[in-house]
C-alpha cells in the first residue's frame, strides 16, 4: 500500500511539474512593441486650416491590417475629461473649427492590436492660433446673391511676415455656422472697439439688404446682429450698404439711406448722425467722400437739393452735417454722385455728373476752418460706362473702369488728366467688377498713425485690387497690381492674381 502510495505521490509531481514548466514557457514571451511614428509633439495651426496625420505604424508579425485605430480630441483645452471621437481610420484629416486659445487641444492616436488587445497612445499637443490672420476677406456668392460664403487670402502682399505660398482659408460661414449665410453681402469692414481699457473688441461687420451682422473674427460666429449693433434705433429692417472709417478712431455705416456712427475707443454700437436739414434719407455707397488720417473728416453730397455737407471724424455720434456753403464755380442741381472716396491732403473727394452730362471730381477740403470744394473737369475717357471707381488716399489721383479698360485721372495744376492703362484681365471673358486702392485694416480704426503702427507693409496703400468675373466659369477673381503715385500707371511688378470664388461681392482688409 506505502508503494502504490509513493508511486501515485511521484506521478502527481512529474505531471504538476509539467504543467508549471509550460505555464512558466507561455508567461515569459515577449510582445513585440506597437510602434508609431509621424505624430508631432506639438503644432500650430490658423483657425480654419486643415490638418493632416499620416502616421506609420509597425509591429513585428503584424500588418495595418491587424490594428484598430482611434483618434479623440479634447472639447475643450486641457480639459481630459470631455473628449471627442474624430476618427477610426488610420490617417486623419480635419478641418480646425475649434475655438482659438492659448492653451492647447490634445489630439490622442490610439493604437490596439487586434490579436493580444495590447494598445499603445500617444498625443499631439495643438495650439490653435488667436486670429485668422492679415489677409483679404472675399464674400462671394454662387447662386446669384441667394447665399453667400467668406474666403480669407494670405500671402506676401496682404500679411505682415508672411513668406509661405498663397493660403486661401475657404468657407469660413459653414466652417462654424449651421446654414448658409443668405443674402448677398454689400459691403464689409473690420472695427476695433474698446472695453473701456484696452482696444480687444475686434468685430468683422456684414452688411446685406436685409440685415447689419457683427461676426467674430476668431470662430466667425455671429456677436451682434441687426439692433444689437445701436445704441438706440427705431429701425425694423437693416438694409446696409455701405461701412467707413473716418479719421484714426471713427467708423460710420449707411444703413436704410441713414448714416450711423460709431468711435470705438468711446462707444461699440452705431448712432445715428443729425442731418441738418428735414430732408429724406440721401446716404448711400456713391454719394460719401472720407478722409482717413488723422481726426477725420466726412463729407457727403445730397442729390435732393445739390449740396455738399460736412461732419468732422470727432462728432460723428453727437454732431450734425454741416452745408459747405463755399462757391467752386458750377451748378450742381440736378447733378448725380456716383463714386466717393478720399484723396491727398486728407480731403473728400466725390465724383459727380452734373446737369450738362459732364464730369467733375470734387473735392472738400480738411486742411481749412471752413471747409471749401474745388473741382476737375473730366473730360476723356468712357466715363458713360463706368461701373467702378478708386480714389487714392495718398495722392491726387482716381481709377475708374468700364469693364473692359481702367483709366487714371491725375489731379495736377488745376486740372485732371486721363490715361488709359494697357493692363487687361488675363482673360477676354473677364469683366472688371470693381477696383479699389489696398489698405491694411488698421488704418482708421486703432488711433495708429503710419508713424508709428508696428506692422506696416510695403505694399500698404500702393497697389490697387481688381476684381473679375468670368460668366462662363462662374468664376472670381482678384488682382493685386502696384501703381506709381505720380504718373498713375501700373509698375513693372506684378503681385499675382488670386481665384477659385464665386462672384465676388466684397472684399476687406483684415487685422494682423
Amino acid at each position: 500500500m506505502k508503494k502504490a502510495t509513493i508511486a501515485a505521490t511521484i506521478i502527481s509531481l512529474l505531471l504538476f511539474q509539467s504543467c508549471y514548466k509550460d505555464l512558466s514557457t507561455e508567461a515569459s514571451l515577449e510582445i513585440p512593441e506597437i510602434s508609431i511614428e509621424g505624430i508631432d509633439n506639438s503644432l500650430t495651426i490658423a483657425f480654419g486650416q486643415t490638418i493632416s496625420f499620416t502616421p506609420t505604424v509597425t509591429q513585428e508579425g503584424r500588418t495595418e491590417d491587424d490594428f484598430e485605430y482611434l483618434w479623440e480630441m479634447d472639447i475643450t483645452p486641457q480639459a481630459m475629461s470631455g473628449r471627442m471621437e474624430l476618427s477610426t481610420e488610420k490617417d486623419l484629416e480635419m478641418r480646425i473649427s475649434n475655438t482659438p486659445s492659448d492653451k492647447p487641444y490634445t489630439i490622442s492616436f490610439k493604437v490596439t492590436d487586434k490579436i493580444t488587445s495590447l494598445s499603445k497612445t500617444v498625443g499631439c499637443r495643438l495650439y490653435v492660433g488667436s486670429s485668422l490672420g492679415e489677409g483679404l476677406l472675399v464674400a462671394h456668392t454662387r447662386d446669384n446673391g441667394a447665399t453667400s460664403e467668406f474666403d480669407l487670402v494670405a500671402n506676401e502682399f496682404l500679411t505682415w511676415g508672411y513668406t509661405g505660398k498663397v493660403r486661401y482659408t475657404r468657407n469660413l460661414w459653414s466652417l462654424t455656422n449651421e446654414g448658409t449665410f443668405e443674402g448677398n453681402v454689400n459691403d464689409m469692414i473690420e472695427i476695433c472697439d474698446t472695453d473701456g481699457g484696452v482696444f480687444n473688441e475686434n468685430k468683422i461687420l456684414v452688411g446685406t439688404d436685409e440685415h447689419i451682422i457683427a461676426i467674430d473674427p476668431l470662430t466667425f460666429k455671429v456677436k451682434y446682429m441687426d439692433g444689437a449693433n445701436f445704441n438706440n434705433t427705431s429701425e425694423s429692417s437693416f438694409r446696409t450698404t455701405l461701412f467707413g472709417h473716418v479719421g484714426g478712431y471713427s467708423s460710420y455705416a449707411v444703413v436704410n439711406g441713414k448714416l450711423f456712427g460709431i468711435i470705438c475707443h468711446i462707444d461699440n454700437k452705431f448712432s445715428a448722425v443729425a442731418f441738418s436739414k428735414e430732408k429724406k434719407d440721401v446716404f448711400g455707397p456713391h454719394n460719401i467722400g472720407n478722409a482717413m488720417l488723422d481726426q477725420g473728416n466726412l463729407m457727403a453730397f445730397n442729390e435732393e437739393d445739390g449740396l455738399f455737407y460736412n461732419l468732422a471724424g470727432w462728432q460723428i455720434m453727437n454732431g450734425a452735417l454741416s452745408e459747405i456753403t463755399s462757391n467752386f464755380g458750377f451748378d450742381t442741381n440736378g447733378a448725380k454722385s456716383i463714386a466717393g472716396g478720399g484723396t491727398k491732403g486728407n480731403r473728400p473727394a466725390l465724383l459727380v455728373r452734373s446737369a450738362d452730362g459732364k464730369y467733375h471730381i470734387c473735392i472738400a477740403s480738411f486742411d481749412t476752418v471752413i471747409p471749401e470744394v474745388t473741382h476737375y473737369q473730366v473730360s476723356d475717357g468712357d466715363l458713360d460706362n463706368m461701373v467702378a471707381a478708386a480714389f487714392c488716399d495718398n495722392a491726387d489721383l482716381m481709377y475708374y473702369t468700364n469693364g473692359k479698360e481702367i483709366y487714371a485721372v491725375l489731379m495736377s495744376g488745376g486740372k485732371a488728366t486721363t490715361k488709359k492703362l494697357s493692363w487687361k484681365p488675363a482673360s477676354e471673358d473677364e469683366t472688371i467688377t470693381d477696383i479699389f486702392q489696398y489698405r491694411q485694416a488698421w488704418m482708421g480704426t486703432h488711433q495708429y498713425y503710419l508713424s508709428d503702427y508696428e506692422f506696416p507693409l510695403a505694399t500698404n496703400r500702393l497697389q490697387m485690387v481688381i476684381v473679375t468675373y468670368n460668366e462662363k466659369t462662374g468664376e472670381g477673381k482678384f488682382y493685386l497690381r502696384p501703381y506709381n503715385v505720380s504718373t498713375g500707371l501700373f509698375t513693372y511688378k506684378d503681385n499675382g492674381s488670386y481665384g477659385g470664388f464665386g462672384k465676388i461681392s466684397s472684399i476687406a482688409p483684415l487685422f494682423k
